[in-house]
């Protein structure tokens, strides 16, 4: 019950906090929501944190401690919940070294995996759920499937842990990341001025959700823009915005249960547009 209490806190304040930030500085005005938007984004808002996150976090062990095995530096449950430190010849670095490199590598590897979601077609169909809100806002950020969320967080989180990293810094990135991922999802256009170069931003990830031809593909980082600008992934117009979201050909339903059973059906992935960025087949 408590992590309900804790859903429902957050749920409150968040809404208050980005019910006025979008009031005052809304990137797209007059944009009401649906009734089936937001019941569908609620129904997401407990599951994603209940369920599919349980899911995933059981998975990514599962993924850690048999590849661990499998490589011949076994990794225990123990350590993997942080009760037991692992001294690794990353660990003994200094932290603020250990830091930057835990930043840019799990940058590196989000920005990869994301890129996968949207060009591989088998992860394209968990990932296409993510991207079919149309009227987009910082609650449209929780609409991830748990098949998603999972393969997206074995990702990042498996090879840093397998290479030295300890397990509780992961453990502490991904919800973090999450936390990130409910703010640059928020209906404003902030882009930080110089800044939009070096970090992650509303402007900047609501470029990625657009159904626009030439903003399909773009934007793949989580964080750092850094990826993006390296290999041409970069879009950030000056003077425009997007305003028009979701997937082209609209095959995601609308509600929650269609969502989640979506990628279990046996049809051709949705695109996020007829032009460019489709799929290819997996």
């Amino acid at each position: 019950m408590a992590r309900i209490y804790g859903l429902l806190i957050g749920l409150i304040a968040l809404t208050l906090v980005f019910g006025v930030v979008e009031r005052l500085w809304p990137a797209v005005r007059d944009r009401r929501r649906s009734r089936e938007s937001l019941v569908t984004d609620l129904t997401w808002w407990g599951f994603t944190p209940l369920v599919g996150k349980t899911f995933a976090g059981i998975f990514v062990a599962v993924v850690i401690i048999g590849l661990a095995k499998l490589i011949g530096h076994p990794v225990t449950v123990d350590e993997l919940k942080g009760l037991v430190v692992r001294h690794t010849a990353v660990t003994r670095q200094p932290r603020g070294l250990q830091f930057i490199e835990f930043i840019v590598l799990a940058d590196v590897l989000g920005y990869w995996s994301h890129r996968a979601h949207h060009t591989v077609g088998r992860l394209w169909r968990i990932h296409a759920v993510h991207h079919s809100s149309t009227e987009l806002n910082w609650l449209s950020s929780v609409r991830v499937h748990p098949f998603n969320e999972a393969v997206q967080n074995t990702i990042v989180a498996a090879p840093l842990v397998l290479i030295g990293f300890q397990p509780g810094t992961v453990a502490a990135y991904l919800p973090f990341l999450t936390l990130y991922a409910i703010f640059i999802h928020a209906n404003v256009n902030w882009d930080f001025g110089p800044l939009r170069y070096v970090i992650a931003t509303p402007a900047f990830h609501r470029w990625h959700h657009s159904a626009e031809a030439d903003a399909i593909n773009k934007n793949y980082s989580g964080l750092l823009p850094l990826c993006d600008i390296a290999f041409g992934t970069f879009y950030m117009p000056r003077g425009q915005r997007p305003t028009v979201f979701g997937v082209s050909d609209q095959q995601v339903p609308g509600g929650f249960w269609g969502q989640l059973t979506y990628p279990m059906h046996r049809k051709q992935p949705a695109s996020p547009a007829p032009s460019l960025g489709e799929p290819v087949a997996a």
